[in-house]
């Protein structure tokens, strides 16, 4: 199967840095999926729900708000002023 990678930073450090399944975001145009050999993106982030499909088919949310999202050969980067888990 294959991953992108993910990695969630927020100026207070990182919150994620691990292989995903698929990585759903709200970006100031609407939500966008990010699956394993999307092309390169890159998008504002608006205040919202991410769904991180992890590797192992488990799916976490938590609540962002704004940022950037930087796609670019299986590696994801979201940049956001906050990120908390739902769980």
């Amino acid at each position: 199967m294959a991953l992108i990678h993910l990695t969630v930073v927020t100026p207070e450090g990182k919150h994620y840095d691990a292989d995903a399944q698929r990585v759903m975001v709200r970006t100031t145009g609407g939500d966008v999926a990010i699956l394993p050999h999307h092309i390169d993106y890159s998008a504002s982030l608006a205040t919202g729900e991410a769904r991180i499909t992890e590797a192992d088919g488990a799916v976490r949310r938590a609540e962002l708000s704004g940022g950037i999202l930087h796609v670019a050969s299986d590696e994801v980067q979201v940049i956001t002023r906050q990120f908390a888990w739902k769980d």
